[in-house]
């Protein structure tokens, strides 16, 4: 064989030789790839199938959105100022240039519903309520709340962004009406209870009156006549008046009880003085039976003519 056929061969080996570990990283690096392209296509038809869902999803919401605003209708994010808080009447820069209404039907006095924002609360707004255009002009009109405002309920009513649509969902609608009529049932429940608080007032006053008067009968007043030659009962009221009275009673009873203390004893020295008498009586010299019998007669009616 000739010698370059030998280096050739040779070489050929050398290159087999280094192949080997080349075409086993090959193998590898092309089972990895083979792996990333399965994974990436479940990943693909995974996507693919999120997307779809999303899609629907998305285009599902823009229907409902698009239904939804539908019951909205337009919108108009007006500058308002509060002219009159006592008729709820609002000033804005929008007219009939503008799409509120129309100039040449003014007398159709079209309705907006408005709404504020919520102070410290970003994107939040609260409805205020129904306006109808009761003057329009080409970019400014006047606008007076249909129902007349609570007591401070205008003064919530805040100078400026405020949001007027030109509908209001009937569910919604329906909604407000209820809240309104609950509210209008409340305020005259609420009435009805102060009017009875009131009469309930002038019929504790009158019976407080009534009380005051019975007190001073009984106890007497700072008003009540002083005259020497009225009754205590006027001058000092029922209660002093018995009060003194029982103490003339008390008094009438101690001195009747020490008269007859005073009687007892009278009746009693008196008793005494017939016994000494009687006795001394015996004492005496009978000069006769008769004379002894008119003594004996003499002691015996004074004993009768003794008080028991």
């Amino acid at each position: 064989m000739h010698k370059s056929g030998v280096v050739f061969a040779w070489l050929v080996v050398l290159a087999a030789i280094a192949a080997i570990p080349l075409t086993a990283k090959v193998l590898a690096v092309r089972s990895s790839w083979l792996q990333a392209v399965e994974k990436n296509d479940a990943q693909i038809a995974k996507n693919e199938a999120e997307i779809e869902a999303k899609s629907k999803e998305s285009k599902d919401l823009r229907t409902e959105l698009t239904r939804e605003m539908l019951g909205w209708d337009r919108y108009w994010d007006a500058q308002v100022t509060v002219a009159n808080q006592q008729t709820g009447e609002i000033q804005i820069p929008i007219g009939s240039d503008n799409g509120l209404g129309s100039a040449d039907a003014a007398a159709a006095k079209p309705v907006v519903f408005a709404f504020q924002a919520v102070p410290g609360q970003q994107g939040s707004t609260s409805y205020v309520g129904a306006f109808r255009v009761t003057a329009l002009d080409t970019n400014r009109a006047l606008l007076k709340k249909v129902t007349p405002p609570e007591s401070g309920e205008a003064a919530q009513w805040q100078n400026g962004t405020w949001r007027l649509r030109a509908l209001v969902p009937p569910q919604y609608i329906s909604i407000l009406r209820t809240l309104r009529d609950q509210m209008v049932e409340r305020k005259q429940e609420r009435q009805r209870k102060q009017d009875r608080i009131q009469d309930l007032n002038r019929l504790l006053a009158a019976a407080q009156q009534r009380l005051d008067a019975r007190v001073s009968e009984l106890i007497g007043s700072d008003n009540a006549p002083q005259g020497e030659n009225l009754p205590v009962e006027l001058r000092k009221g029922l209660v002093a008046g018995l009060e003194e009275e029982e103490q003339e009673r008390n008094q009438e009873f101690l001195e009747t009880d020490r008269l007859r203390r005073d009687l007892l004893k009278v009746f009693q020295e008196q008793q005494d003085l017939i016994k000494e008498v009687s006795q001394l009586t015996r004492q005496l010299p009978h000069q006769d039976q008769g004379y002894g019998e008119k003594k004996q007669e003499t002691g015996d009616k004074l004993s009768e003519a003794t008080p028991q």
